[in-house]
């Protein structure tokens, strides 16, 4: 559909995007397809969507931490935004970044996630469980997955992380349940390259937002 669809715009509007952007959207699609279906074949009788789809506070004592990533067209950028809240529910800190080139949506969620466990390690945080609504990567991080690939390089330094943290988790989620890390990852492209997030806070050079 995305080949057929650039086609169109080639021959209607003489718009061509570049194969790896075209890749790119096909990546999504297919993992939003994979999800919805996976979720109802798993679904029971009795639960709501609603249900499924909430966010859910952590367990006593561990800090829940929502990573995403965002493209935004036209820019040519990456960007990719997380936020660390407690057991209560409570806003810990957060964090927004992004990089001047357009990677794959599996790399950029690795790429996320990769920070993620970094800024946890250097909080001193030790009991976190780290969600992504990309299916693909905690697939291939549960199966331990290794390989010579850019993707699966920074999948091995995940890895080596959770070995060093053994209270270092993954879960995959749908996209209603990070919201957070989805806003601020569409956030970070007009933001400053490094934007961190503190005390409900967003603090910037220029201004401050309120939570």
């Amino acid at each position: 559909m995305c080949i057929w669809q650039n086609h169109n715009d080639k021959l209607w509007n003489d718009n061509v995007q570049m194969p790896r952007q075209i890749g790119r959207h096909a990546f999504d699609a297919w993992n939003d397809w994979y999800s919805v279906h996976k979720l109802q074949s798993n679904n029971v009788s009795g639960t709501t969507e609603a249900d499924l789809v909430r966010w859910e506070k952590p367990a006593l004592h561990w800090v829940k931490c929502n990573v995403n990533v965002a493209f935004v067209s036209g820019s040519g950028r990456t960007s990719m935004g997380l936020c660390f809240r407690d057991n209560s529910g409570h806003f810990m800190a957060g964090m927004t970044q992004w990089q001047q080139t357009v990677i794959s949506s599996v790399e950029g969620e690795t790429w996320a996630l990769l920070l993620a466990m970094e800024e946890a390690r250097h909080r001193g945080l030790d009991r976190v469980q780290f969600e992504s609504d990309s299916k693909v990567l905690i697939d291939v991080i549960h199966m331990k997955r290794r390989g010579n690939s850019e993707f699966l390089s920074i999948v091995h330094d995940i890895l080596s992380l959770m070995s060093s943290f053994i209270n270092f988790e993954v879960k995959f989620v749908r996209r209603q349940a990070n919201l957070v890390g989805h806003t601020l990852a569409r956030a970070a492209n007009s933001w400053a390259s490094f934007h961190s997030c503190r005390d409900q806070t967003v603090v910037h050079s220029s201004f401050q937002v309120k939570r």
